[in-house]
C-alpha cells in the first residue's frame, strides 16, 4: 500500500513541475500575442501600452503570474482527477450494493495501478470467491441429497429381498431344497446389505479423519506380487491375468500396507468386475524423484471421458444394473482416492490402451 502512495505522491509532483513549466510557456505565449498579434497600425500605441504594462507587471510580480497559472493548471487537473475519481468510487459503490443484492457476477475495471485499482481487483476477487463458495455450497447440498437418495435405495434393495424371502420361509411349508435356496438367496443379499453398511461407516471415518494413519517403509514390489497370488481366484474365475512391470530398484516407501492394500483390492476388483474381456491387467510402477507413479490399466470397456471424474463420488455407478448383479457399492473408488488422499497422494482416471487406467501418486 505504501508503494501506491508513493506513486500517487511522484505523479503529483510530475503534474506540478508540469504545471510550472506550462505557467512559464503560457507566459511567454501571451508576450508572443501581445506584441505580434495585435500589433496593428491602427491601435499601435494602445497596444504597445498594453504591452509594455504587462511586462512590467511580470517583470515586478512574475511569481503571482506563474501562481495564478499554476493554480488554474492545477485546478483544471483536480477537476478531471475528481471527477474520473467519483465515478470510480460510483461503481465500486454500486458493486458493492450488488453484492450485497445477492448479484455476485460484477467485474470493475481494474487496469491502473493505483489504490483504487487495487480496491476494485479485491472487490472482483471477493465477488467471484463468494460466488464459488454459494456454487460449491449448492453443489455439496446436491450431492448431499443425492448421496441420501442413492443410500436408501441401496439400503432397501437388499433389505426387501431379506424380508421378502424370510417371510416366504416363515409364513409358508416349503420343500427343504425351494427352503435352502430361498435361504441361501436371504443370507446372500444380507450379506451385501452388511457389506454397503461398513463401506458407509469407512466412508464416513475417512472424511472425519478419524482412522489412524500408521506409515512404515514398505517393499512396493513385494506387496504388490502378494496382491497378485491372493487376488488368483478372482482373476482366474474371470480368465485374467495381472502383468506387473516394477522396477528391480524401486525404493521403499513409506504408506500404511493395510489402507494401500485395500485401494489396490478395490482397483483389481473393479478391473475383474468391469473389464474382464480385456484378459490382462497391467500394474505399472514408475518412480521419480520425489514421488511414485502406480498405474493399474485396464483394456476393455474404457469409461467415457465425461463420467470419469464422477466415478469417484460416493455411489456414483455407471451401470447400476451391471453394478448390482456383481455385488459392487459404488463405494470403493470413493474410499480408494480418500485413503491416497491421506497419504498426501492422488487418485485419477483417464482412457489408454482400450481401456481405463487409475494413476495413483504417492510421494516416496
Amino acid at each position: 500500500m505504501k508503494n501506491k502512495y508513493w506513486k500517487l505522491t511522484i505523479k503529483l509532483l510530475l503534474y506540478a513541475a508540469l504545471s510550472l513549466i506550462s505557467g512559464m510557456a503560457a507566459t511567454a505565449l501571451l508576450y508572443y500575442a501581445a506584441y505580434k498579434i495585435f500589433d496593428l497600425p491602427g491601435g499601435r500605441y494602445y497596444t504597445i501600452r498594453a504591452y509594455e504594462l504587462f511586462r512590467e507587471f511580470t517583470r515586478e510580480m512574475p511569481w503571482l503570474l506563474w501562481g495564478c497559472m499554476t493554480i488554474a493548471f492545477f485546478a483544471v487537473f483536480f477537476f478531471l482527477f475528481a471527477k474520473d475519481t467519483v465515478k470510480r468510487l460510483g461503481n465500486i459503490q454500486g458493486a458493492i450494493s450488488q453484492i450485497r443484492a445477492g448479484g455476485y457476477r460484477v467485474m470493475l475495471p481494474n487496469d491502473k495501478t493505483d489504490c483504487l485499482g487495487g480496491l476494485e481487483r479485491d472487490i472482483n476477487a471477493m465477488a467471484m470467491q463468494i460466488e464459488n463458495t454459494f456454487r460449491d455450497k449448492e453443489e455439496m447440498e446436491q450431492s448431499k441429497d443425492d448421496f441420501i437418495v442413492n443410500i436408501a435405495h441401496d439400503l432397501r434393495t437388499p433389505l426387501t429381498s431379506v424380508i421378502g424371502y424370510l417371510s416366504f420361509l416363515t409364513e409358508r411349508e416349503l420343500d427343504p431344497e425351494i427352503s435352502a435356496k430361498y435361504a441361501s438367496i436371504a443370507y446372500e443379499k444380507a450379506g451385501q446389505l452388511e457389506s454397503l453398511v461398513e463401506s458407509l461407516f469407512d466412508i464416513a471415518r475417512l472424511t472425519m479423519d478419524t482412522v489412524p494413519i500408521n506409515k512404515e517403509a514398505v517393499p512396493l514390489k513385494k506387496m504388490l506380487l502378494q496382491k497378485q497370488d491372493e487376488m488368483f481366484p478372482q482373476l482366474h474365475s474371470a480368465e485374467m491375468e495381472i502383468h506387473l512391470d516394477v522396477p528391480e530398484d524401486l525404493p521403499r516407501i513409506h504408506i500404511d500396507g493395510e489402507l494401500m492394500a485395500r485401494v489396490f483390492d478395490n482397483l483389481i476388483v473393479n478391473a475383474v468386475r468391469y473389464a474382464s474381456e480385456g484378459r490382462v491387467l497391467d500394474i505399472r510402477v514408475a518412480p521419480g524423484e520425489k514421488n511414485v507413479l502406480i498405474s493399474f490399466i485396464t483394456h476393455a470397456n474404457p469409461i467415457p471421458t465425461s463420467e470419469l471424474e464422477h466415478i469417484f463420488d460416493k455411489l456414483y455407478r455407471l451401470e447400476k444394473s451391471r453394478a448390482a448383479q456383481t455385488g459392487g457399492t459404488g463405494l470403493g473408488l470413493s474410499i480408494s482416492r480418500r485413503i491416497v488422499e491421506l497419504h498426501g497422494g492422488t487418485l485419477t482416471a483417464r482412457q489408454a490402451e482400450g481401456g481405463t487406467a487409475f494413476d495413483i501418486f504417492l510421494p516416496l
